[in-house]
């Protein structure tokens, strides 16, 4: 399969960026039909109109290291949140070439694989119509980023999460659409609402001197209720808050524990740090 991109105009901003290679996409239909349940009768089904498609889109792209792919994955589902109604485009592995008009996302979410695979998932919804635009073309891929490395060296407020870390992105809004009645199709209602960025790092702790519980409490703690930068692989997003700890379940002295944070997209961005580039062993 090949590539994918995403594309809403200048009434709409201006957003044009590909989707990573292995896109694909496949229609999930619904439509809102008004069932007449009347006495001593047979319900009566009738057509209300309206009708829209949801899309579940894939996207894979491979990238220097694993700062690198956790930026492009940043990136890509940050634009995708501030963006407007717009043309959703892919080819597959055939050659295919397929558009949806007016298509919105509302949700995304990324990880990294072997320390430079960059995984994707995005949820779009596109009213039913007759007719789509037409095939535009992928942009060029992003270069690498500067800066970035692959550390696992997650910190938030400068304080280290733990080892061997990972981290899965995610992103989610309200875009509805509204079904026309009496008519095919939908319309995008916006404008969109509740963008937001949340980060999943799942770390290693271990108690080396105290009680695990005492040291994951002393964690929370030590990361605060106010607004931190959290430090990965070179890049460092602003603006982030903590927002949860769940630990997996032990007596031992050692366990994974998912921290969770959420960032405020209006407020928040992403830089790079000075890094030096190792490779975990």
């Amino acid at each position: 399969m090949g590539q994918g991109y995403f594309r809403a105009g200048p009434p709409y901003g201006g957003v044009n960026i590909e989707l990573g290679a292995h896109v694909f996409a496949l229609p999930a239909g619904a439509r809102r039909n008004l069932t007449l349940e009347a006495p001593r009768q047979p319900a009566a089904v009738l057509d209300s109109g309206g009708g829209v498609l949801s899309l579940e889109v894939t996207g894979q792209r491979v990238r220097a290291n694993l700062g690198d792919a956790e930026r492009y994955i940043y990136e890509t589902l940050r634009t995708l949140a501030l963006s407007d109604p717009g043309d959703l485009g892919f080819v597959d592995g055939r050659g295919h070439q397929h558009v949806y008009g007016q298509a919105v996302c509302v949700s995304g979410s990324g990880e990294v694989q072997a320390f430079s695979f960059a995984d994707m998932r995005f949820d779009f919804e596109t009213p039913e119509k007759l007719a789509e635009p037409a095939w535009a073309g992928a942009p060029a891929t992003p270069g690498a980023y500067p800066g970035t490395a692959t550390l696992q060296d997650y910190a938030a407020g400068g304080v280290t999460l733990g080892i061997g870390g990972s981290m899965r992105i995610e992103m989610s809004r309200q875009f509805p659409l509204r079904e026309v009645p009496r008519a095919r199709g939908a319309r995008a209602r916006g404008p969109a609402s509740g963008a937001v960025m949340r980060f999943s790092i799942s770390v290693g702790r271990v108690a080396w001197l105290e009680n695990l519980a005492t040291d994951i409490e002393d964690l929370i703690r030590s990361i605060g209720p106010r607004a931190v930068e959290l430090t990965a692989n070179g890049n460092v997003y602003s603006n982030v808050i903590f927002e949860r700890a769940r630990p997996g379940v032990t007596d031992a002295k050692h366990t994974m524990v998912e921290l969770g944070f959420v960032q405020d997209l209006a407020a928040g961005g992403v830089a790079q740090a000075t890094t030096t580039t190792t490779t975990p062993t």
